[in-house]
């Protein structure tokens, strides 16, 4: 009997196992809409198979179809396996800032950017040695705050004398802010940069703090005798995109 359950189970494995391999093999070689249809295929026998939606999901994304992305990859994130779903929550991640990108309000390229770093950071906690998610945590915070500092410029630049105020800041935003610049008083900038940038993509009404990471920026990088840092080249975020 139990020989009987290995062999149904080796052969319903064998049958949606082939069409992925295929799949897998045209993706390597940049066949994404080949890789895709065979996906497809698959799919029919496992429509329930989590690496049949990560595997979808990311020929989307290679394909530009980022909407089609997003939906297979949010259930691709559910994944049992951490390492899976890291992997899963990463691609996700880099489909939200490719949303981002092409948006073309700029409160849709923030609203992106920070669903960007939320999903970066779940792939960080789901796989502490996830190198490439750390690299983009960092690519996309900056982006996210050259969009709000440009977001606060042109409000400023519409705005008749003064009339109008900046949001007040949450309770959490001000608590934040104090521990920050205690850091910085403690001469801890490297660590109250990062947490001010945390905050900012995480809290609307802290977009106003932008200053206050700039300044400690150009503070790191005169003490490091380095000049203030260009933008970060963004166009190397989709490292590790790969089907599995």
């Amino acid at each position: 009997m139990r020989l009987f359950v290995f062999l149904t189970c080796f052969l319903a494995v064998a049958l949606w196992a082939r069409p992925i391999n295929d799949g897998n093999k045209l993706f390597k070689n940049g066949d994404y809409a080949g890789a895709l249809e065979k996906y497809m295929k698959a799919r029919e026998a496992e429509p329930a198979n989590p690496l049949l939606f990560y595997n979808i999901g990311t020929c989307q994304y290679r394909l530009g179809n980022y909407e089609e992305a997003k939906k297979e990859l949010e259930s691709a994130v559910r994944m049992p396996d951490k390492k899976m779903a890291a992997k899963a929550a990463y691609n996700l991640a880099n489909t939200h800032f490719r949303i981002g990108e092409k948006a073309a309000e700029g409160s849709e390229r923030i609203a992106a950017w920070r669903e960007s770093v939320a999903y970066l950071k779940k792939a960080i906690d789901l796989d502490n040695d996830f190198e490439n998610a750390k690299k983009n945590v960092e690519i996309v915070q900056r982006k996210l705050k050259e969009e709000l500092d440009k977001q606060k410029e042109n409000k400023d630049q519409n705005q008749d004398n003064n009339d109008q105020k900046q949001p007040p800041l949450s309770d959490k935003a001000k608590e934040v802010l104090a521990r920050a610049l205690q850091l910085c008083k403690d001469g801890k900038y490297a660590e109250a940069k990062e947490m001010l940038e945390n905050l900012i993509a995480e809290d609307e009404t802290a977009g106003q703090l932008s200053g206050h990471v700039q300044r400690i920026d150009d503070v790191i990088e005169i003490k490091a005798g380095r000049k203030p840092k260009a933008k970060i080249d963004a166009s190397n975020t989709d490292n590790d995109l790969e089907v599995i």
